[in-house]
């Protein structure tokens, strides 16, 4: 019998073998680190580690309403920004601390050049943390 999550979405056991929805290959389901080797998007289809790189660099490079922001991690040694397994998606050419007035907390500020060469700006928690981008005029 088939178990559903709260989503309504089937449970994918460990060892089962799926098909990634973006480059249609077949793989294991198998845990990675404290996470799995694969994700779901809000329509409950099935992405690789490979599919999500191919999909966030198509959704980075294919932004076509530029006024709302790309969001991805900010790598530990500050120098790239990444995807949800730590795929790189650019490179920061610029980065900056300010006080945010808030208990002495500090926000870091970035410019990025993305894999397709477009350049970003964005600001968020720190080395290592989700970073919100939006697009750069130059």
């Amino acid at each position: 019998m088939q178990k559903f999550d709260v989503s309504g979405n089937p449970i994918i056991e460990i060892g089962q073998i799926l098909t990634c929805t973006e480059t249609g290959k077949q793989f294991a389901a198998a845990r990675d680190g404290f996470t799995c080797n694969y994700a779901r998007d809000r329509e409950g289809n099935i992405f690789s580690d490979e599919g999500v790189d191919i999909r966030e660099k198509r959704e980075m490079s294919e932004m076509s309403d530029r006024s709302k922001p790309f969001c991805c991690y900010l790598s530990s040694d500050g120098r790239t920004v990444g995807g949800w397994k730590g795929n790189i998606l650019g490179r920061v050419t610029w980065s900056s601390e300010s006080r945010t007035g808030w208990h002495g907390s500090r926000l870091t500020h970035v410019r990025v050049i993305d894999v397709h060469g477009n350049s970003w700006h964005g600001k968020g928690a720190g080395s290592g943390m989700f970073i919100r981008l939006r697009p750069s005029k130059a």
